[in-house]
């Protein structure tokens, strides 16, 4: 059974295509404070205060933030329709003035739109992006179409607690070639 079948009936080209081996694995540059971290919402829907958490969020981590007039676009559960939420993908990626890019919220709708993405705007233009629950498809998604390395993190409406905020930095701020996460809480 393929992976993902529902994509296969879309676009076998997508299907067949993943897997692929790379020569070479992108990473992108580390995040530095004031640095302008893109908002979007590739799944669900956010609400106005939701933009505002969000917004404080990365204030807090000493980010300036950015994003779209369809932020905050609801088309039944989702964060607008697929076109919307696709073109504010590519539009943050080729962005040259955005540094990194965070999912707002996971919830549904990633899967959907995996197939129409166009994966050499994400290559040609890598950047952090981050996120996590339905953002996982998307990640993987672009790391399988381009090598771009991905981070399952916190969204822009999680809280930002002492842990995320810790290691949030040392991953994207200050990364090494070896990190352990630790957690003070385990025996």
């Amino acid at each position: 059974m393929p992976l993902l079948p529902a994509v296969a009936k879309a676009d076998n080209k997508f299907i067949t295509s993943l897997n692929k081996d790379f020569t070479k694995t992108i990473k992108p540059k580390r995040l530095k404070e004031g640095d302008i971290i893109g908002i979007i919402c590739p799944g669900s829907y956010i609400t106005e205060k939701e933009l505002c958490d969000t917004i404080e969020n990365l204030k807090g981590l000493g980010f300036e933030s950015k994003y779209s007039e369809n932020v905050l676009a609801k088309h039944g559960y989702l964060a607008g329709d697929d076109k919307t939420r696709i073109n504010d993908i590519h539009n943050m990626f080729e962005d040259s003035g955005v540094d990194g890019i965070i999912c707002a919220r996971g919830g549904y709708g990633c899967g959907r739109i995996l197939p129409f993405i166009n994966y050499d705007i994400i290559k040609n233009n890598p950047k952090v992006i981050f996120g996590y629950s339905d953002i996982t498809a998307l990640l993987i998604a672009i790391y399988e179409m381009t090598g771009l390395v991905g981070y399952h993190g916190p969204v822009g409406i999680s809280t930002f607690n002492e842990f995320s905020v810790k290691y949030f930095k040392e991953l994207l701020m200050q990364p090494k070639n070896n990190f352990q996460l630790k957690s003070e809480n385990l025996d």
